[in-house]
């Protein structure tokens, strides 16, 4: 070729040409693929409602005991309850903290975070996506997203993949798993076999098949989710000092869904709550189970905190009304309360401490063995009210769940 310089010249020309277009056409098409398929972490927290918990970072290392809330939790994250609970928080970045996907761990849980990822640019259409992995145990995952950006989440099981789309599931991993929709869609994968489940419908997953649609358990209550406002729900105020500000009851949007959220900032006892009827004979059930998500944000009841001297104000309390077999008429009572009660107040067994701020998911097992003395017959109310002097709390997830 050095015998021919119009040929290497030609050679050089030609490269330098195709190298050229190359980079015309590479470089905007890499810097597009980029912007459109980039994705960065999101900001995973760990709260925890009853600890400690034990944590293996990044799935490297020995587990260590967690008691109080961790933010920055990294992928390959496991987590293990024993008799503790907690909950998982996934945030999408520059969204302004968007609540994106939240895992409520039950005790004797196993979790892998696998990943949780969103999209670097706004420009992207990919949408939200967390990965789990679930070893065994029990969780309940709410997955939430905005109009412009759906949320997927994926959980992996020692029996298949279901992927969650926006809406509330319950996930139980033993010999099997169980999959049940309270709200919105979820896609079962066992090798080849692919289900779709409805809202309000189960399956079990077992020896690499998946059961027909089943029906879930059922809800006596509507409206749980206060997704149409209070319909369905009555409410009340009333306070011992007229000359006092009353309570407020409000409808808002918290971490992707909607709570009730009530409010009252004064002195000298006041109470306000919302009601729903039921009336509804459960003599054929053999099991009653109470559901719903809480947050205390704050308390004062004199400077102190629990539920008052008589332990009756706490700033949520949870109330089923019924008749019992004998025709007597009666009362279930769960309340949650912050902080700590002045020396010498009442504090009844029916009433719980909880994290200040953080939300937390109560389940009252089965009341009909815990009532088996006179077994509820016929549930007639519940009624969840604050009560106190100055309190700020939220409810939400409203479930009565019977099942035969």
């Amino acid at each position: 070729m050095r015998k021919n310089p119009e040929r290497l010249a030609w050679v050089v020309l030609l490269t330098s040409f195709f190298i050229c277009i190359g980079l015309t056409v590479a470089v905007p098409l890499g810097v597009r693929a980029f912007i459109l398929f980039s994705q960065v972490g999101q900001n995973v927290s760990l709260e925890v409602e009853r600890g400690p918990m034990r944590v293996t970072w990044a799935g490297r290392g020995e587990p260590i005991a967690i008691a109080e809330k961790r933010d920055d939790i990294p992928e390959r994250t496991i987590v293990t309850t024993d008799l503790t609970e907690g909950r998982l928080v996934m945030h999408a970045p520059q969204e302004n903290d968007l609540v994106v996907a939240s895992v409520q761990l039950y005790n004797d849980t196993e979790v892998v975070l696998s990943s949780a990822r969103s999209p670097r640019f706004s420009i992207s259409q990919l949408p939200h996506q967390v990965a789990l992995e679930m070893l065994n145990g029990r969780v309940r995952i709410n997955v939430s997203g905005t109009e412009d950006r759906p949320t997927t989440t994926e959980v992996q099981t020692p029996h298949g993949v279901i992927t969650l789309a926006e809406g509330s599931y319950e996930v139980k991993v033993n010999s099997t798993t169980e999959v049940t929709v309270r709200q919105g869609q979820a896609e079962i994968h066992v090798g080849q076999q692919q289900m779709s489940l409805a809202p309000n419908q189960r399956a079990i997953v077992s020896n690499g098949k998946v059961s027909e649609p089943l029906p879930a358990v059922r809800n006596l209550i509507a409206n749980g989710d206060f997704q149409a406002e209070l319909n369905g729900w009555t409410t009340y105020s009333r306070q011992a000092d007229p000359e006092q500000p009353g309570g407020n009851i409000g409808i808002v949007a918290n971490e992707g869904r909607r709570v009730v959220d009530f409010y009252r900032d004064g002195s000298n006892h006041a109470e306000v709550g919302i009601r729903q009827e039921i009336d509804y004979d459960v003599r054929d059930f053999a099991s009653l189970e109470l559901h719903l998500a809480v947050r205390v944000i704050s308390e004062d009841i004199g400077g102190f905190g629990g539920c008052g001297s008589l332990g009756s104000e706490c700033p949520i309390i949870v109330r089923i009304d019924y008749e019992d077999i004998y025709g007597s008429e009666s009362e279930s009572l769960h309340g949650f309360y912050i902080g700590e009660p002045q020396s010498g107040w009442l504090t009844y067994e029916w009433a719980e401490p909880v994290q200040e701020g953080n939300w937390q998911t109560y389940d009252s097992g089965n009341l009909m063995e815990e009532l088996a003395e006179a077994p509820p017959a016929l549930i007639k109310s519940l009624t969840i009210y604050a009560s106190g002097h100055s309190f700020h709390a939220m409810v939400t997830e409203v479930e009565l769940l019977a099942q035969e």
